[in-house]
């Protein structure tokens, strides 16, 4: 064989030799695709049990292991304003069974409050979808002489720093979304941070603390008992669980809206055919009816996306709230 002969044919070996790993891994992974889920789904929550994350989650799961025909269980991974149960589920294999549900405030912002994160809030995953969205809900205790947003910040602006607010710690959901208004409407409260929601409900009935910015599902209970006096709703429009409050819009701030928006991921590196099953799943999920009545009555609306779309409002919110983290001079920990 002449030793041109000999090149071509070495070539020709080549050829067929990629050709032949291509179409191996091609059936390999349309293999994989066919037969998922073919074992239990787990459902990251880096909350704990009993609150409104939680209760999501187990809703929608309950719809997904029904639609998927596949166990669907959920693992609270509670801790560091959410990043211990982030950092478990973005180090998981990324093959589309362990899920992480995330509410985009939180999780983006984590960047700026968390030295030496083992996860990057948005790189790190892959977006599967939204599922709803929640205001929250300006609440004072009815001893502090204010009927409006605007006649709270008149009396803010007498007196600064007589007022104080609760959040559920330094940098969650109720400090960052109050620090945002307090730059809006130039005006000064003391921060007086807790270690979660429930003990802020139970300082500001008791009239320790004057207001906060807080989770609907827990404050509406007490509002509608008249513990509490809802002031405003953060959200672009009124909630369906509190016609008459206005938004903060309304009261005379219409740059200011901050609302909960609740979603799901997987670890980067998920097969995209995986990504696009999951989102199809949680799209029919969050149409059905029992998810729609339960979302309801915690005062969340039912809402979906694509995964391209969740990904950008990712990447939109981690510029928003680094940069309220940076404004404020919140150090991180």
């Amino acid at each position: 064989m002449s030793f041109t002969a000999f090149l071509r044919a070495g070539r020709r070996f080549a050829i067929l030799g990629f050709a032949g790993c291509f179409a191996l891994a091609f059936a390999s992974t349309a293999s994989a695709q066919s037969t998922y889920p073919n074992r239990p789904i787990t459902i990251v929550v880096p909350f704990s049990p009993g609150g409104g994350t939680d209760a999501m989650a187990r809703a929608v799961g309950a719809r997904l292991q029904a639609q998927m025909h596949t166990p669907v269980v959920v693992d609270n991974r509670p801790g560091a304003g959410g990043t211990i149960g982030a950092a478990f589920a973005a180090s998981s294999a990324p093959d589309g069974y362990t899920l992480l549900i995330l509410n985009l405030v939180p999780h983006t912002s984590s960047k700026g409050l968390y030295k030496n994160l083992p996860f990057d809030p948005v790189k790190s995953f892959s977006a599967l979808g939204l599922v709803g969205d929640t205001p929250y809900v300006v609440a004072v205790n009815p001893n502090v002489k204010a009927k409006t947003l605007q006649e709270f910040v008149a009396l803010a602006k007498e007196e600064p720093n007589s007022l104080n607010y609760g959040s559920s710690g330094v940098g969650g959901v109720s400090h960052l979304s109050t620090e945002l208004f307090l730059s809006s409407a130039d005006i000064q409260l003391t921060h007086v941070p807790y270690k979660g929601d429930g003990p802020v409900v139970t300082d500001l009935i008791g009239g320790q603390i004057d207001v906060t910015f807080g989770n609907v599902l827990a404050l509406l209970p007490h509002i509608r008992a008249g513990k509490l006096r809802a002031l405003a709703v953060t959200g672009d429009a009124r909630s369906s669980t509190m016609p008459d409050v206005p938004t903060v819009k309304e009261s005379g701030y219409p740059d200011y809206v901050v609302v909960g928006q609740f979603g799901f991921a997987v670890p980067a590196g998920t097969p995209d055919a995986v990504i696009e099953r999951l989102n199809h799943e949680l799209v029919q999920a969050v149409k059905s009816p029992e998810i729609e009545e339960t979302f309801s009555q915690q005062g969340v609306t039912s809402r979906s996306s694509t995964p391209a779309e969740m990904q950008e409002m990712m990447v939109g919110e981690q510029k928003k709230w680094m940069k309220i983290v940076k404004d404020v001079g919140i150090e991180p920990n």
